[in-house]
């Protein structure tokens, strides 16, 4: 029955096709007629067996070729009835439950068994009106959307609302029937223009989605890596104008003048005269800004791309690679500048201060070391070494000697301590008549000057008790687990969450796009966990653990 059918079809579309080739030829026609005739009789003169139709010869229609056509259509539309019409399959109604159309193992079923999202009503209850106006869409509605949003990468609002409405999966996620609309994208975009334009939801889910990691046990808090990250403003490099802004003085800088001010004293000398405008940061600087996006940053560092950028400072715990706190800047800023904020928010969402802290080269700061010794934490700072490429010595060349804090030339000559300067920096030389006469003169300094002056920051002491933690083998566990964490985080978060390009414009939704990008990559880890458990928890699982056989 399926030859002879599948025969029949290809007959028909052949006869017809030919017929549709020849006929604008009305001197051709005879040989259509003839053609058909051919054809029919050779299909006619074929026997299907085993079970099959048995075409006979007195089942031909006699006649001229005219009736051999006819009875070639008859048998295209016999074929069309046996064959199933997907029009018709289209067309019929049909009882659906859409909880059994969603695979046991989609993301999404697993995202909803391990995380509670009821939070999202008590932090939007005081945003919305009980007795006025129409029933609002529902703000879980609206967040869910977000969080597959950011989930899969769906970089454009509109586009976010054509792939739910075509998702089954996404539909359910989102709490939506299978014949109803996904709210539309200019709704998600007047919700945060208006409604939660002057608070952080954005954060606040964030912290939520925290909460629910620690208590499910997934966040140590002993050792944490920091890194930032470049993400590409939404502004075209070429669109700027240069612009006056305000300096802003170092958080250190007070604590600095007063160690300055200690040291000065101890010599003799007067303290410095610090009521200048500039010391006080009511100067002002000239810097390159883009018309486009105000708030972002002209990036211009080696190694890295020109134009306009903002940097996000990520902490990762490093137990299961949860993210504890995301913090975002202009990317003009640099990465040590708000490590005192960073440290307050993690304080404040973890409830303490981690052990450990492990920080990239960049970081190689006396300032940042000390600030981490005072606040408790072993620092593990990756270091440079630094290559002197001048002509003369470089301060390698000189060994310090703490017991008599003094410096040791390579001709076994002391450098004592003279002053310190306004930056904080110890300036250690020798007497004039001892480099005077002394061999390598012209190796050690140029000769303009009188004697080699080596400077030290008031905070060394600090960063080399950080690189000699560093180096311990200890300290190298902690620095080598840090391109598993941080540098992983990161590369996630671009790769699967379109975190390497800024969506809109202005920081405040640029830290809206960070935060729930990290809420993300947490739901993941919480997914993880619960199925983790689920694994362990299982008698296969339990027994390949102690190298029992399962039977």
């Amino acid at each position: 029955m399926t030859a002879c059918t599948s025969f029949l079809a290809f007959f028909a579309e052949q006869t017809l096709a030919f017929a549709v080739k020849m006929h604008s030829r009305p001197d051709r026609w005879p040989q259509i007629v003839r053609f058909a005739s051919g054809r029919a009789d050779s299909l006619a003169n074929q026997r299907f067996v085993k079970g099959q139709i048995i075409f006979k010869e007195a089942e031909k229609p006699k006649g001229e070729g005219g009736h051999r056509v006819e009875y070639i259509q008859k048998e295209k539309q016999a074929v069309r009835k046996m064959l199933k019409q997907r029009r018709e399959k289209q067309q019929e109604m049909e009882l659906v439950i859409m909880e059994q159309m969603i695979p046991e193992d989609h993301l999404l079923r697993k995202v909803d068994r391990a995380v509670d999202f009821s939070f999202i009503y008590e932090l939007c209850a005081p945003l919305y009106c009980a007795d006025n106006g129409r029933p609002a869409i529902d703000p879980e509605v609206l967040f869910r959307m977000l969080l597959v949003g950011y989930l899969y990468g769906i970089k454009s609002e509109a586009r976010l609302e054509e792939e739910i409405n075509y998702n089954i999966a996404y539909k359910w996620f989102c709490g939506l029937d299978l014949t109803d609309k996904a709210p539309d994208a200019t709704t998600i975009s007047q919700n945060r223009r208006r409604r939660f334009r002057d608070n952080n939801i954005a954060e606040e889910i964030f912290n939520e989605i925290l909460r629910q990691c620690i208590a499910k046990g997934l966040v140590g808090g002993a050792i944490l890596y920091t890194d930032s990250t470049h993400i590409k403003a939404k502004a075209n490099k070429h669109k700027k104008k240069q612009v006056e802004v305000a300096v802003t003085p170092k958080a250190y800088l007070s604590e600095l003048d007063a160690q300055v001010d200690q040291e000065r004293k101890e010599l003799g000398k007067k303290p410095f005269d610090r009521d200048d405008e500039a010391h006080k940061g009511g100067g002002s600087a000239t810097r390159m800004q883009s018309t486009t996006d105000p708030e972002s940053g002209q990036q211009s560092r080696d190694g890295k791309p020109n134009g306009f950028y903002y940097s996000e400072h990520r902490t990762v715990d490093s137990k299961r690679n949860v993210i504890v706190n995301v913090h975002v800047e202009a990317a003009n800023i640099n990465d040590v500048t708000p490590m005192p904020e960073i440290l307050d928010e993690v304080e404040r969402r973890l409830g303490k201060l981690p052990k450990y802290m492990g920080l990239d080269a960049g970081y190689h700061n006396a300032w940042i070391a000390h600030l981490l010794e005072t606040k408790g934490i072993q620092g593990v700072i990756g270091y440079r070494r630094h290559t002197h490429k001048g002509a003369h010595y470089g301060k390698y060349r000189f060994r310090y000697d703490p017991v008599r804090d003094e410096y040791i030339c390579p001709e076994k000559q002391r450098l004592t301590w003279k002053t310190t300067t306004r930056e904080g920096y110890r300036q250690y030389c020798c007497e004039g008549k001892t480099c005077k006469g002394c061999p390598r003169r012209a190796e050690c300094f140029g000769a303009s000057m009188n004697r080699k002056v080596v400077e030290r920051h008031v905070w060394q002491d600090a960063l080399e008790r950080v690189d000699a933690f560093t180096k311990t083998h200890r300290g190298k566990r902690i620095y080598g687990w840090r391109k598993e964490t941080i540098e992983r985080s990161f590369a996630e978060a671009k790769e699967n969450h379109g975190l390497r390009y800024a969506r809109m414009l202005g920081i405040r939704n640029m830290r809206e796009q960070c935060f729930l990008t990290a809420a993300v990559q947490n739901i993941k880890r919480l997914v993880a966990s619960l199925l983790h458990a689920l694994i362990y928890l299982t008698p296969a699982f339990t027994h390949k653990r102690r190298g029992l056989s399962v039977v």
